[in-house]
């Protein structure tokens, strides 16, 4: 096995986009890392570069110890799986399995011992003699992982694999794929725009935007300290209410919401930063409130968001589902302050 690292690597496309700036980011041996963002960041860009498949502007990327700037793709010991399938319809899920093997020149015995092992792990050992057309469509997904499994490279690049399936299979395979990871001990990058697949997959998760690389930690640390507006509100399902506020001191207001601090600020102006789960239907005495009005109340299993407007500003609670609400219905939310962020209101980034 081994790491990859990017170290300031910076890729242009003829017009002059940048679609990677400067990225700086050391991927561990054996860790599952989850880059995520929004279309059109670069997350899918910087898989590319890794694997060899577009050629970067600057920088130097390193899988294990070597430089692979130079490198052919197929020198590199990766194996990318696609959003497409990309399976050959006319052969056999083992033929699929075992095409790249036989390319390379490996003895049968050897493809046929890393295939059953793959399709084993996948759950794919009674449709070996099946042809894509005769699969679901999270067979054939699982068929293109065991396709890049067989390879047994020192690098995994996953670009999206689960995009394009239903969302009861696409949870089931995101189990399945970080239990077969974890089994197999391969390093592997994992590229999403789904924030879900994020928190719920990655050892550590890299958020990046507009090319640039916004944070990078495990997914607990980023949801509870994100390090600017755009990861806040980027990360978290609903996402976080941001409120802009004026501070005097110790105590910051915003259209609806007055709020003292633990200390004095020097700052003036700043983003609030409050999670859904941070605004409580049942305010312990004393504590901050504000007064929403509700338009929308969505009722989620055991948990239900209110979604609504404080003074100026749209506001999304997590209450309980027992709670009965109705449209145009004013209800008054307690707030944790343990809980709460703030940014500043220029560069956006977090300071409490």
């Amino acid at each position: 096995m081994a790491s990859a690292s990017f170290v300031h690597v910076t890729k242009h496309f003829p017009g002059g986009d940048v679609a990677v700036d400067d990225l700086c980011l050391e991927v561990a041996d054996r860790e599952f890392m989850v880059v995520v963002g929004p279309s059109g960041c670069g997350k899918s860009t910087m898989l590319r570069l890794l694997a060899g498949l577009e050629t970067i502007t600057e920088g130097v990327i390193k899988i294990g110890d070597r430089v692979v700037n130079d490198v052919p793709p197929r020198n590199r010991d990766v194996s990318m799986v696609f959003q497409n399938y990309a399976l050959y319809p006319h052969m056999s899920v083992f033929d699929n399995m075992s095409f790249g093997l036989r390319m390379q020149g490996f003895a049968r015995p050897a493809i046929e011992e890393r295939v059953f092992r793959a399709a084993e792990a996948l759950g794919l050992g009674s449709l070996l003699g099946r042809k894509p057309p005769q699969l679901s469509g999270g067979e054939q997904q699982r068929v293109a992982l065991g396709r890049a499994i067989v390879k047994d490279p020192h690098v995994y690049l996953f670009d999206e694999p689960l995009s394009s399936i239903d969302a009861k299979l696409r949870a089931e395979l995101r189990v399945d794929l970080k239990r077969v990871q974890k089994g197999l001990g391969t390093t592997s990058i994992y590229v999403t725009h789904d924030q879900v697949e994020a928190m719920t997959m990655g050892d550590r998760i890299a958020v990046m935007k507009d090319g640039v690389l916004q944070q990078v930690a495990p997914p607990k640390e980023v949801y509870d300290h994100p390090t600017n507006v755009f990861v806040a509100g980027f990360i978290g399902a609903p996402a976080m209410n941001l409120i802009p506020v004026t501070i005097s001191g110790r105590f910051l207001k915003g259209s609806a919401v007055e709020v003292e601090l633990p200390y004095s600020s020097r700052v003036d102006r700043a983003v609030l930063g409050i999670r859904p789960e941070a605004l409580s239907d049942r305010p312990a005495p004393r504590t901050p409130t504000l007064e929403m009005k509700i338009d929308v109340a969505e009722r989620i299993g055991s948990d239900q968001f209110i979604y609504g407007m404080a003074g100026g500003d749209g506001i999304v609670a997590r209450v309980d589902s027992s709670l009965q609400v109705r449209r145009g219905e004013r209800i008054r939310l307690g707030i944790d302050v343990r809980h709460i962020h703030l940014f500043d209101v220029h560069s956006g980034q977090a300071f409490m």
